[in-house]
């Protein structure tokens, strides 16, 4: 028999995992992308005309990168009693 309340909580823990995971990512990506731009601005011209492209690869990335941190859950939430993951 399952214990359905230990895999809801060990599953609110990898959801939290994910959550401080993407956090970190956000924060890294988004931190480059500034000394970088910051570093640039001034020095190279063509930073100030080409950072709408730079914004929207950034956006893209932390799309994506969203996009897989919520498929590794669904697939955790959908697998975690087939596998005994929290066993």
């Amino acid at each position: 028999m399952v214990n359905e309340t230990k895999y809801h909580n060990d599953l609110k823990k990898d959801a939290g995992i994910i959550v401080l995971v993407l956090g970190l990512l956000y924060f890294s990506e988004t931190f480059v992308f500034y000394k970088i731009m910051s570093t640039l601005w001034d020095a190279v011209p063509e930073a100030r005309t080409l950072f709408p492209v730079y914004l929207l690869f950034l956006l893209l990335l932390l799309g994506i990168e969203t996009i897989g941190c919520i498929r590794v859950y669904n697939s955790i939430k959908e697998h975690m009693y087939d596998f005994k993951y929290y066993e």
